[in-house]
């Protein structure tokens, strides 16, 4: 089978979709800890259970009960639950293991409810969080009938406070897309996820012709051009 370029880019954008959900992994020190399950924890209301494991052995799962509401009542995002996740993850001892009451498959459950509840009151982002929150939002599924602007084509990380999103048009007929520098850290330098504002701003950009004035004097061998929305969206 022959793919012609604009094939090729929906397959180039499949992947970066598919990667862009592995870009948060549960990686503390020189363990990585892979999602098992998620479930509804048995009668707690409002309480949704994931299970943790080290990829090798089932009998070393951990699960953790997270609230899926804060104190006040209102939801709290996935991606904040994602990401305090690790905080509790972190936090958990192997007596706390040890201690922990068993599930139906013999699972240990941590309540992570005090952590949880921490987290919204004082959110502490890695970068990964970050970077997924920036590419989910141009992250385009396979299946989606939805139309889009402007479609995830691939991602890179450039360094402590900036990525680079190289994005096209569904329909696109180019061999390479755009690339546009996001910030992933607001003004005192602490991560900020999902608060760029890039996917409202962009299109505007695109459809009133600015976005030229924010082309960077750069060569990436990865895209066609280079804008700068870091510094225009911080202000730097």
């Amino acid at each position: 089978m022959m793919w012609d370029e604009t094939g090729l880019s929906d397959l180039q954008a499949q992947l970066a979709h598919e990667m862009l959900s592995r870009v948060s992994a549960i990686t503390l020190e020189k363990q990585v800890w892979l999602v098992r399950g998620v479930v509804n924890a048995p009668e707690r209301r409002g309480v949704g259970r994931v299970v943790l494991w080290d990829g090798r052995r089932l009998d070393a799962s951990v699960a953790f009960d997270m609230p899926l509401t804060d104190p006040e009542g209102a939801n709290i995002p996935s991606g904040d639950l994602a990401a305090a996740l690790r905080s509790a993850v972190a936090g958990c001892s192997e007596q706390d293991v040890e201690q922990a009451p068993r599930d139906a498959f013999g699972i240990p459950v941590i309540d992570a409810s005090a952590t949880v509840h921490a987290f919204v009151a004082q959110p502490q982002f890695h970068l990964s969080d970050a970077l997924l929150a920036a590419g989910a939002a141009f992250s385009i599924r396979p299946e989606s009938d939805e139309p889009a602007e402007l479609r995830l084509r691939g991602f890179l990380l450039l360094d402590q406070a900036t990525c680079r999103l190289y994005l096209d048009t569904p329909t696109s007929q180019d061999t390479l897309p755009s690339g546009f520098d996001l910030p992933l850290r607001d003004e005192e330098g602490s991560v900020v996820a999902g608060a760029t504002g890039a996917q409202a701003v962009l299109p505007m950009l695109l459809e009133m012709g600015e976005i030229e004035r924010l082309r960077k004097d750069v060569h990436d061998p990865y895209c066609l051009a280079v804008y700068d929305l870091a510094g225009w969206l911080t202000g730097r």
